[in-house]
């Protein structure tokens, strides 16, 4: 299968129940290669913070402000009002990265700190970067170690894994070797150089190898053994895998825990992460209840379309492990009813930009920072309810349907569809956020 989708590396693993069965193509040295975990990194950092919740080092619900002067004088409101339960579960209001991320830590902290947060902490779900920079510096707060010391000290080599962390600013450290990254062009495979700031290390730094990935799922099934117990009390588990108040991704997940994604039904979920980064692809599904995981790891861009075949594969077997769920696909809109003119500009998170044409009869168009161009096809017949909670303009919007949905094409390449929404705000008629690929844009004012 990785020879159709044109993929040079890929490491796969899979438990059920007890029994490990691995796979790998490119050779004998793919075997030993070390695969960008890029955002799925993310996951090993939510569980040491809540291995320090569990020992008292840290509290989910202290504001941000409390750790120390870096957090408290943020101007933002960051050290007044954003917690570690904020951060983990992506309701921070955060951006999801600065616009100069080649920074030390504390240049970091103090930058999130002077960017206006995108909605008041608790009242949305938008995917951060930034947010788990600073997770890293809460645990280096909290255990006088630099965050790679403590992730290696008190997950990785508890678990047996050897740790392989990818390169950032200056000379290179010794370790395993890591898979060079391929971007997927018309004209060919392209390598692509890995590489990771410094301040975001506890986002996307980590590496290893499908057999990585599921030891660690281990630590997070229902049937866990003493040792697995003792890395990670059975609180901090199910607060990493719980639905998080506040956390809706629309068209990302079904649901967000303080560090896991999920997938599928509320009663037998599947848990998860999918993340790209410098030409990598990593995927990690786990059934908690079931004791079954499955990692895939593939060195190039191509690996997401082999997920999805591996996915639909499964599904049409019986096992929906669970992918993110689709936009729907719907008919252009008819003349006359398409959205309004003020959702066309230019929409933003940090630094990302996404620039919206048309509307008044017209189709609307998404270009993103990347250059793709979607059509977007929206549903205006529901109906939102959004309450004001401040004097300010703040405000809380509850989803009674799909009014603002839309789905996204690709008008270039043929793709899945992706899902997305406009969320009102009380005192502009269409409102004046957007969530898209699980991050939420404000729109620009001219």
């Amino acid at each position: 299968m990785t020879a159709e989708f044109g993929i040079p590396r890929a490491q796969l693993a899979l438990l059920d129940g007890t029994a490990v069965e691995v796979a790998h193509t490119g050779g004998p040295e793919a075997a030993a290669l070390r695969f960008p975990f890029a955002s799925v990194t993310k996951l090993f950092t939510a569980t040491v913070a809540l291995q320090l919740v569990g020992d008292g080092d840290l509290a989910l619900d202290v504001a941000l402000g409390r750790y120390g002067d870096e957090f408290a004088a943020a101007p933002n409101g960051l050290g007044a009002e954003v917690t570690l339960r904020h951060l983990l579960s992506h309701t921070s209001g955060l951006v999801c990265d600065l616009d100069d991320e080649d920074r030390s830590v504390h240049g970091f902290v103090a930058a999130a700190g002077e960017r206006d947060l995108l909605f008041p902490p608790g009242g949305a779900f938008s995917y951060s970067n930034a947010g788990f920079a600073l997770v890293g510096r809460l645990i280096e707060s909290a255990t006088g170690m630099a965050w790679r010391e403590a992730v290696e000290t008190f997950l990785l080599h508890p678990l047996g894994i050897t740790p392989a962390h990818l390169p950032g600013p200056g000379p290179s450290v010794p370790g395993p070797a890591v898979a060079q990254g391929h971007a997927v062009t018309a004209a060919g495979a392209v390598p692509v150089q890995v590489r990771v700031p410094a301040a975001l290390a506890p986002a996307a730094a980590l590496a290893g190898t499908a057999e990585d990935l599921v030891a660690f799922a281990r630590l997070h099934l229902d049937a866990r053994d003493v040792a697995h117990g003792a890395l990670l009390d059975d609180d901090g588990v199910t607060a990493m895998r719980r639905p998080a108040p506040g956390a809706e991704p629309y068209g990302l997940a079904d649901g967000w825990g303080l560090g896991w994604a999920r997938y599928g039904s509320a009663e037998r979920p599947w848990i998860g992460l999918d993340a790209t980064g410098g030409g990598t692809t990593c995927n990690l599904r786990v059934h908690p209840q079931d004791g079954a995981a499955l990692a895939l790891l593939t060195d190039s861009t191509a690996g997401l379309a082999l997920w999805r075949g591996l996915t639909d594969w499964l599904r049409a077997r019986g096992t929906d492990v669970g992918a993110a769920p689709a936009g729907r696909s719907r008919p252009h809109p008819a003349p006359g009813s398409a959205p309004a003119a003020d959702r066309a500009g230019t929409w933003a998170n940090g630094t990302m930009k996404y620039r919206i044409t048309g509307g008044t009869g017209a189709p609307l168009h998404l270009e993103d920072d990347t250059g793709a161009r979607y059509r977007l096809d929206v549903d205006d017949h529901g109906a939102f309810s959004a309450h004001r909670v401040d004097d300010h303009g703040a405000f809380s919007a509850h989803r009674v349907d799909d009014h603002g949905a839309f789905s996204a094409h690709r008008v270039d390449v043929p793709e899945a569809p992706y899902a997305g929404r406009f969320l009102p705000h009380p005192e502009i008629e269409h409102g004046c956020l957007m969530q898209f690929a699980g991050r939420v844009l404000r729109k620009e004012v001219p």
